[in-house]
C-alpha cells in the first residue's frame, strides 16, 4: 500500500510535468531553434535514462540484436527528427493550450492506425470514442481564434502530423517495447532520434550547443532533464506496480491541466469552445481505452506498455 501511494505520487510529479511542457516550451521561444531544441533535449534525456535502461536489460538478461538496433533507430528518427520536431516548430504558431489538446489525442489515433496496422478490433464502442474525440479536436480548434492567419494554420498542421507521427511510433514501437522494455527503448530511440536530427541542425546553420543560455537556463534544465529524463523514469516507475490504466489516463488530465496552467504562467484564455472541445477529446479517449482495456491490450494505447520489474 506504501509502494503504492509512492508510485501514485511519482506519476503525478511526471503527468504536471508532460501537462506544463507546453507552456515551458512557449517561453524559449526566439533564445533557441525549435530543431536544436529538440536535439538537446533528447540527446539529453536519452543520456539520462541510458544507466536506468542498462540496469532494466541486465534484469531481464535481455540482449539487443543488430535487428533491434535498426529497429530503434527507424523509431528514434520517427519519433524525434519527425514527430517531435515538428510539434516543437508548431509551438511558435499556436497556443499552449492547444497544443496540449492536439497531443493530447494521441490515443485516439493510436487506436485507429491499430485496427488497420495490428489488426486490432475497432468495437463499436471505441469507434464512438474515435469520432467523440475527433469532433472534440476540430471543435477546440474552432475556439482557438483566427483560423485565417497562415502561421495559425501552418501550426496547427504541423502538430496534427506531428502527433499522428507519434501515434505510428507508439503503435510500430510495440513490440520493440515488449522484448527491451520502455525505458530502454525511450533512452536508445532518444540518442538515435538525437543524433538523426542533428544534420537538420548544422543544415539550418546552427551550432548545436550554441545559443543564450542565461536567459532561459532555468527552462532549458527542465525540459532537458526533469520533462524528458525524470519525468519520463518517474511514469515507467510507477507503471511498475500500478495499473498502467493510471498511465493511459494522464491523456484525459493533461489537456485541461495544461490549458489551466497556460492561462496561470501565459495569460492564455480557456474560451468556452476549447473547454466543450477538451471535453469531447477526454470522453473520446475514455471510451478508447475502456473498450481496448477489456480485450486486455489496454497497455498499447496511449501509453507505453506496463512493464513488470520481473521482465523490465
Amino acid at each position: 500500500m506504501k509502494n503504492d501511494k509512492l508510485s501514485i505520487l511519482w506519476l503525478s510529479i511526471a503527468i504536471i510535468s508532460f501537462s506544463s511542457f507546453e507552456v515551458v516550451s512557449k517561453t524559449v521561444i526566439g533564445y533557441i531553434d525549435a530543431t536544436q531544441l529538440t536535439f538537446i533535449r533528447f540527446l539529453t534525456g536519452g543520456l539520462f535514462l541510458l544507466p536506468f535502461a542498462i540496469v532494466d536489460l541486465k534484469k531481464r538478461n535481455q540482449n539487443i540484436s543488430g535487428k533491434d538496433y535498426l529497429s530503434m533507430i527507424a523509431l528514434g528518427i520517427l519519433n524525434v527528427a519527425i514527430s517531435m520536431n515538428m510539434i516543437q516548430i508548431g509551438y511558435q504558431y499556436t497556443n499552449a493550450n492547444l497544443s496540449a489538446v492536439i497531443i493530447s489525442a494521441n490515443p485516439i489515433f493510436v487506436a485507429l492506425i491499430s485496427s488497420f496496422i495490428l489488426k486490432e478490433n475497432l468495437s463499436v464502442k471505441k469507434m464512438i470514442g474515435l469520432t467523440i474525440g475527433i469532433i472534440g479536436v476540430l471543435v477546440a480548434l474552432g475556439g482557438t481564434g483566427n483560423l485565417s492567419h497562415p502561421q495559425i494554420i501552418a501550426g496547427i498542421a504541423l502538430q496534427v502530423v506531428g502527433m499522428i507521427a507519434f501515434s505510428f511510433y507508439t503503435v510500430f514501437g510495440k513490440k520493440t517495447s515488449q522484448k527491451l522494455g520502455s525505458s530502454a527503448m525511450t533512452s536508445f530511440t532518444d540518442l538515435f532520434g538525437a543524433l538523426a536530427i542533428l544534420p537538420v541542425v548544422y543544415w539550418k546553420g546552427i551550432e548545436p550547443f550554441s545559443f543564450d543560455l542565461e536567459p532561459i537556463w532555468l527552462q532549458m534544465v527542465y525540459i532537458c532533464i526533469v520533462n524528458t529524463g525524470i519525468a519520463f523514469y518517474l511514469y515507467f516507475k510507477a507503471l511498475e506496480s500500478l495499473d498502467t490504466s493510471l498511465g493511459a489516463m494522464s491523456f484525459l488530465i493533461k489537456p485541461l491541466l495544461a490549458s489551466i496552467i497556460a492561462a496561470l504562467f501565459l495569460g492564455e484564455t480557456i474560451t468556452i469552445q476549447l473547454f466543450i472541445g477538451i471535453l469531447f477529446v477526454s470522453v473520446g479517449i475514455y471510451l478508447v481505452l475502456l473498450s481496448t482495456k477489456g480485450k486486455k491490450n489496454y497497455k498499447n494505447i496511449g501509453a507505453k506498455p506496463k512493464v513488470k520489474s520481473s521482465t523490465l
